[in-house]
């Protein structure tokens, strides 16, 4: 609307009111692209400086990140691609810890990882809290599932197919409720919105877990297409960095 008055003399003579139309017109327009920008974007989520993270970039070629533990499988470092990867032999459960032990308090963990392949075999990859006696969300890609799994259990499993040549996000939080614990698992496409409903939930009766919440963060997969699985971050954030941060009464927020 603004563009539809000329730049030069057309206001000559006084035309007030020719006037007030264009500026009308010009806070039209303004209003209509703000009100556009607000529906259309998001104010960015900062998340806090994470508890532990694995330092892929910087370790040597073929070794693997300083301060983490490889328990099974072979893992190592591409430089290059800036990936950590699983080989494929032996072909085991991989499982590798890293950061320090989190005892009886709420985490998440989050990791954006690849586990190529074609054909019928398809590998499976995740990340877990708490080490051996803690919970592992698991994306099995031959099944087409994600799956919740304990001590070898598998507590949940939900239909979900995810692209073997595509990076997705997978996400795992575990955080206190009382005496009882709330398990979340999201797993979504690499640089696509964060889903708001998780895509797994699990309450975890503080009376029946048998063994403490105690443990490393670590990462879990298993290679079955003949390929390596990839991981290019791991995080790990103390309780639920996406909470939303409650205001101490009688503070003026900045």
């Amino acid at each position: 609307a603004c563009g539809s008055f000329r730049r030069e003399g057309e206001f000559d003579g006084g035309d007030s009111s020719r006037m007030r139309e264009f500026v009308a017109a010009c806070l039209g327009c303004a209003l209509a692209i703000g009100l556009t920008a607000s529906a259309e974007t998001e104010p960015a989520i900062v998340l806090p400086a994470p508890l532990a993270s694995l330092d892929i970039a910087n370790s040597s070629e073929g070794a693997y990140p300083g301060g983490s533990t490889p328990i099974r499988g072979k893992w190592f470092v591409e430089k290059s691609a800036k990936k950590l990867k699983l080989a494929v032999e032996p072909l085991e459960i991989g499982w590798l810890e890293f950061g320090p032990e989190i005892r009886e308090r709420g985490a998440t963990i989050r990791v954006l990882a690849r586990a190529p392949g074609e054909g019928r075999l398809r590998s499976r990859m995740g990340a877990g809290l708490y080490g051996k006696n803690g919970f592992q969300v698991r994306v099995d890609q031959g099944k087409r599932v994600v799956e919740l799994v304990r001590r070898g259990i598998v507590l949940q499993s939900v239909e979900f197919s995810t692209d073997p040549e595509a990076l997705s996000e997978i996400e795992l939080s575990v955080i206190e409720n009382d005496e009882d614990w709330d398990v979340s698992a999201r797993v979504w496409v690499y640089e696509s919105d964060r889903p708001h409903e998780p895509l797994l939930q699990h309450r975890a009766y503080g009376d029946e877990l048998l063994f403490p919440l105690a443990g490393r963060p670590c990462l879990v997969a298993t290679p079955f297409s003949g390929e390596s699985v990839q991981y290019a971050m791991a995080r790990v954030f103390d309780g639920d960095p996406y909470a939303p941060v409650e205001e101490v009464e009688g503070e003026v927020p900045e």
